[in-house]
């Protein structure tokens, strides 16, 4: 038996954020990060708030890649508040953070009552970047600073029970960003669509973000105020992640993973270094001949558009779509232009390669990897060869 779990409840488009004049509850947390206070957008949602008559309560100190840390002193604010609802405002970071939060909030409690005693706030997750997909996903990421890894959690306590997709909040993304967070939206897609546990649904989902991204990301990266393109990635970015919330991701994540904590990477910028390597070597193409899942690649190229006379020669246009994709939004097509020292990446190969293959993203790829090949690979990336 297949399943498919279609949650949240998604408001987008124009005005989608007076959804919050319609709550019933009175107290909410606010889980955010600093400078969506110092820059008056948090305003957004209290303002909204206080037009409703609800108390509120703003944690502000989310960074990026949020630390065990920041998500154990927001768990005691949502302790101590006891709130109805809990609404992460940002990016993919405050977002995770909250999840965390209401992960481990669950998991305190389960240790002390029983199931039916456990009350959980309403969740809301309200994203400002078009990447993640963290909104519609039963997946966070946070991080362990003492260990150097990504640690990945995965609960349906995780799922919000709303997701307010509002394209004002787009408005102000820098180029860097919206190319880092879209090339992640590309790589969740593609992940998804050749993952053991795709089906049909994840591939209308996936394939859709997909053909959705590499239209609409180059203009909106070109023109921020093109309102269309703002909308459209957003879409993009939430079926993406009912994508792979549902068919789980792949060795490009396992790999980035690593990468962010190790050299602080961000998220996004590194998925989109290493996608065009990953597809390769699951399709088994070029010096990587082995078996993989050429034939899922080449399907989904095909639907994508592209154009070629066998499978294998579908996989390359598909590999290089995402390289020139790279090349349009200045981003490094290899590791060592990410300024990582090749004397500090190879003499910590030995160990990233051991975390890449303890990663939960790696362990669900389409193929199996081993320690000499993973080597290989990295290589390669870092070279760009």
């Amino acid at each position: 038996m297949n399943r498919f779990d279609a949650c949240p409840k998604i408001f987008f488009g124009e005005n989608s954020l007076d959804y919050l004049l319609r709550l019933p509850q009175k107290k909410a947390v606010i889980i955010t990060d600093p400078y969506m206070v110092s820059s008056g957008t948090v305003k957004v949602l209290t303002d909204r708030l206080e037009q409703n008559q609800m108390e509120y309560v703003v944690f502000s100190k989310i960074e990026p890649d949020p630390s065990i840390e920041t998500v154990a002193a927001g768990l005691q604010v949502i302790f101590r508040e006891k709130p109805q609802v809990v609404i992460a405002l940002g990016g993919g970071s405050a977002i995770d953070a909250a999840k965390a939060m209401l992960y481990f909030c669950v998991r305190f409690k389960s240790g002390l009552m029983e199931q039916q005693y456990i009350y959980q706030p309403m969740f809301i997750a309200i994203p400002t970047t078009s990447g993640t997909g963290s909104e519609v996903t039963s997946y966070a990421v946070v991080s362990d600073r003492q260990q150097g890894v990504k640690v990945p959690l995965s609960h349906r306590s995780m799922i919000p029970a709303v997701a307010i997709l509002d394209p004002e909040f787009t408005k102000t993304l820098p180029a860097n960003m919206i190319a880092y967070t879209g090339m992640d939206v590309l790589t969740h897609a593609i992940e998804a669509y050749v993952s053991p546990q795709r089906n049909d649904f994840t591939n209308m989902f996936a394939l859709e973000a997909a053909s959705l991204t590499i239209q609409c990301l180059p203009p909106f990266y070109r023109d921020v105020n093109q309102t269309r393109m703002r909308e459209k990635m957003y879409s993009a970015s939430t079926m993406a992640g009912l994508a792979f919330t549902n068919s789980g991701l792949g060795l490009c994540h396992g790999i980035a993973h690593t990468m962010g904590a190790q050299y602080h990477v961000p998220h996004g910028k590194a998925n989109a270094v290493i996608l065009p390597y990953v597809i390769r070597f699951n399709a088994g193409i070029g010096k990587y001949k082995r078996p993989g899942v050429k034939h899922h690649y080449a399907e989904l190229a095909k639907k994508l558009g592209l154009t070629a006379n066998s499978e294998e020669e579908l996989c390359w246009q598909l590999a290089m779509t995402a390289k020139v994709l790279c090349e349009q939004f200045e981003i490094p097509t290899s590791l060592s232009g990410c300024g990582i020292s090749e004397q500090d990446f190879f003499g910590n190969m030995d160990q990233n390669i051991t975390k890449i293959l303890e990663d939960a993203c790696t362990k669900a790829n389409p193929v199996n990897v081993s320690r000499e090949e993973l080597y290989s690979l990295l290589s390669d990336i870092y070279r760009g060869e």
